[in-house]
């Protein structure tokens, strides 16, 4: 009889379970798709994002480029323009008065040298026939300079001086005779203008970005980077080779291929089809993936590249992962409510439809010790918040006090291994010294462990007076080891007088190691790291500022600070409860908390709390947790 009763049921579940199950398993898939959509278009959107802007920097750079280079292009043509440089290269002669032509001329033009070569590559004159690496007497006919000039061209070269071993751009003009000197259209001979580009080079270098150029061999002769100068973008031909060993144009130098070696097939996915110029190409130096972006550098004969580092797109696509699993998960459970809620709704329909006025009222009283019972679990999960918070602050400072602990570990291991010695030796005033250090060095690392137990101890929840220049000591004695580690200095402005007020002692001093955290976290890119903690008391109020000069909090954040889960952290660095539970802490004891930006440059957070008398009256209804309402 049992069987054959409970088997329809058995039977009718089945069907609902299945259907269940097809629901949450097309749910899942559903899920599953639209994430791998949404990270696809996050991926592509950031990469194409990155293809402007590096075309944008490609153009600005080519134009610092030909303006660097416009600058000093004139002077070989006007070189050419002067009699004296025309007879000079002409008829032969002395070179004095034409030597002083070019010192003058290139004292206001700025450039590293100008000279002039006769028929023969022979220097006949130059702006530095002073010095003692003048390029007078000497011969540049391999040059490729000197044979495009000879042809009636204007040359373009890049190369490492032949004389002065300095690198610099070389452009030439061929110097054509005149009527006057019987030389009508017969090219005489060569101006030169030599232009160190340095100090572009060095502005490139200032810009923190990669950007470099390389010649029509594939030779980087210019680059943000100076690990990457004169390395190839491949391997050389040997015709190649021999065509610069010709030149002499970068003599003395082993050329050794730059390693920018493509990507994957799986991290290809962002590069088009055809690209290979200001589209761009994927690859990978370092372990790190770039974006190569190049464009043709016009009279120049060259090519400019411009590097995008690819990391902002890989953290770009996991917040979009993270965005759409978050948004699915708690859609999911929005369906879960609605349904929960749904039946709810009926079985009290049905409860109310069966019940008696008597049973509603048992069940109103029930639902009353419930909320009262969640309310104690509310509490209590806030202060296991409270206390997990200190313990996560103390795994991230573990690094720090490790090694403060390490080096009194270092010396007590030699003190001990000398006392050994010294017993041996029968030298008992020696072992009484180390003694005596070895007793100091434990109550060094008693006193850091110490500091650990007080802070990691749970809150007892009970309130009692606070000094503040107290509890501001004592958290920095705590952060000490971070503080020294990271090289942060800390200023303290407190009164003499003891500023007392009304709180709990651990998490007053839990707020503060989080601020001054939070400060040392906020400077980590910085040149200077300053923490100023001040303290003064205003119309009975204690008022107490941490202040850093790192990058500031941005409009847009300074509304959402204190909101549970929100953080400007890196995943993993935080979750985004620190200044939340903070907040709490600082308005149950009475008191306000307010984030700023510093005038001066960085962060400022405030805590306001009523002085001792005051605080009496502002936590006259205030029920700590532990201590019962």
């Amino acid at each position: 009889m049992t069987s054959s009763g409970t088997a329809p049921t058995t039977d009718a579940t089945a069907p609902s379970l299945n259907r269940r199950l097809i629901v949450i398993a097309g749910i899942l898939l559903l899920a599953a798709v639209t994430i791998w959509k949404a990270a696809d278009i996050a991926r592509s959107t950031a990469v194409d994002g990155a293809r402007e802007t590096g075309r944008e920097r490609l153009a600005l750079y080519d134009s610092t480029l030909q303006a660097a280079l416009e600058r000093y292009r004139y002077l070989p043509f006007v070189v050419t323009r002067n009699n004296g440089v025309n007879e000079l290269v002409s008829r032969g002669g002395e070179a004095g008065d034409v030597n002083l032509y070019l010192e003058q001329i290139n004292a206001q033009a700025g450039a590293d040298a100008l000279y002039v070569l006769d028929a023969n590559g022979e220097t006949l004159a130059a702006s530095n026939w002073r010095s003692d690496v003048s390029f007078v007497g000497h011969n540049y006919s391999f040059r490729p300079y000197f044979r495009d000039a000879m042809e009636g061209k204007a040359g373009s070269f890049f190369a490492i001086g032949a004389t002065t071993g300095e690198p610099g751009y070389f452009l030439s003009w061929p110097i054509v005779g005149t009527e006057a000197l019987g030389q009508a259209d017969k090219i005489l001979g060569v101006a030169v203008v030599k232009v160190d580009l340095n100090p572009l080079q060095q502005d490139w270098r200032d810009g923190g970005e990669t950007v470099f150029v390389s010649d029509s061999n594939g030779v980087v002769f210019l680059s943000s980077r100076a690990d990457w100068k004169y390395r190839t973008l491949g391997a050389l031909t040997p015709e190649t080779v021999e065509r610069i060993r010709r030149g002499r144009q970068y003599r003395g130098i082993k050329l050794q291929p730059l390693e920018l070696m493509p990507v994957t097939a799986s991290s290809a996915a962002a590069e088009r089809p055809g690209d290979g110029g200001s589209q761009g190409q994927l690859r990978r130096f370092g372990g790190t993936d770039y974006l190569l972006q190049s464009r043709n550098i016009e009279n120049l004969g060259g090519r400019l590249h411009y590097l995008s580092p690819l990391a902002n797109v890989t953290a770009r696509v996991s917040s979009v992962i993270a965005i759409m699993a978050i948004s699915w998960i708690l859609l999911f459970f929005a369906i879960l409510f609605l349904r929960e809620r749904r039946l709810k709704a009926a079985s009290a329909r049905r409860a109310r439809e069966a019940m008696a006025i008597e049973a509603v009222n048992r069940k109103l009283q029930a639902e009353i010790e419930e909320r009262r019972r969640a309310e104690g679990e509310l509490r209590e999960t806030q202060n296991e918040l409270v206390q997990a918070g200190k313990l996560a602050a103390l795994g991230q400072m573990s690094a720090a006090i490790a090694h403060e602990l390490n080096q009194p570990l270092a010396a007590i291991q030699t003190f001990l291994a000398g006392s050994r010695i010294f017993l041996k030796r029968g030298d008992s005033g020696q072992v009484e010294e180390n003694l005596t250090t070895l007793s100091r060095l434990a109550d060094r690392m008693g006193a850091i462990t110490g500091q650990l137990k007080t802070f990691a101890r749970k809150s007892e929840g009970k309130l009692a007076p606070v000094v503040l220049q107290d509890a501001v000591a004592d958290a920095l004695a705590l952060l000490d080891p971070q503080i020294r580690l990271d090289a942060v200095e800390i200023v303290t402005d407190l009164p003499s007088t003891p500023v007392t007020v009304r709180a709990d002692e651990v998490r007053v001093g839990q707020v503060l190691v989080n601020f001054v955290r939070n400060a040392i976290d906020a400077m980590e890119e910085s040149d200077k790291r300053l923490v100023t903690i001040a303290l003064y008391v205003t119309e009975q109020t204690a008022v107490l500022s941490i202040d850093d000069v790192g990058h500031g909090i941005s409009d847009e954040n300074l509304a959402k600070l204190f909101d549970p889960f929100f953080t400007t952290k890196e995943v993993g660095e935080g979750i985004g409860l620190g200044l939340s539970i903070s907040y709490g802490i600082i308005t149950d004891l009475g008191g306000s908390l307010q984030a700023e930006n510093n005038p001066a440059g960085g962060a400022r957070f405030t805590i306001r709390l009523p002085v001792l008398e005051q605080a009496e009256t502002a936590l006259s209804g205030f029920a700590p947790a532990g201590t019962g309402t």
